[in-house]
């Protein structure tokens, strides 16, 4: 049986585990969209950010933006810059479908945020999942 600490270590562990996008005006092109590697054309926010881990359908981003900041470049970028639309979804903060010239079809990008306190060796404000879904 786990005590209060058990379950806030394990609720830490999992969030810590989550994919992070971070808020940034510049975005960073992680790679082409072959097997392993983010797709290009949905570039991830690196101004302020790292990309912590990516694949071809998610990616990892932290960030010493607040979630607020990174919620609002996200929509710049994806919304007002490259043309996608906004889609309302349950569970799924930012979520945007773009088309896609190379195939004609509509791809899906969407991001989960949490909030982090900084610390001495690591000043993340935030961190955010990013999932990619090819139409």
């Amino acid at each position: 049986m786990h005590g209060p600490r058990g379950s806030l270590a394990t609720i830490l562990a999992v969030l810590a585990s989550l994919v992070l996008v971070p808020a940034g005006s510049a975005f960073a092109d992680s790679g082409g969209s072959g097997a392993g590697t983010w797709p290009v054309e949905y570039p991830l926010p690196t101004d302020p950010g790292t990309v912590i881990s990516a694949s071809s359908a998610t990616a990892v981003v932290r960030s010493t933006d607040d979630v607020a900041t990174v919620l609002s470049k996200l929509d710049n970028r994806y919304v007002s810059v490259m043309g996608c639309s906004r889609k309302l979804a349950v569970n799924r903060p930012r979520d945007y479908l773009c088309h896609s010239p190379a195939t004609g079809k509509t791809d899906e990008v969407y991001f989960t945020f949490a909030a982090l306190d900084p610390t001495a060796t690591d000043p993340s404000r935030s961190q955010s999942n990013a999932f990619f879904d090819k139409g």
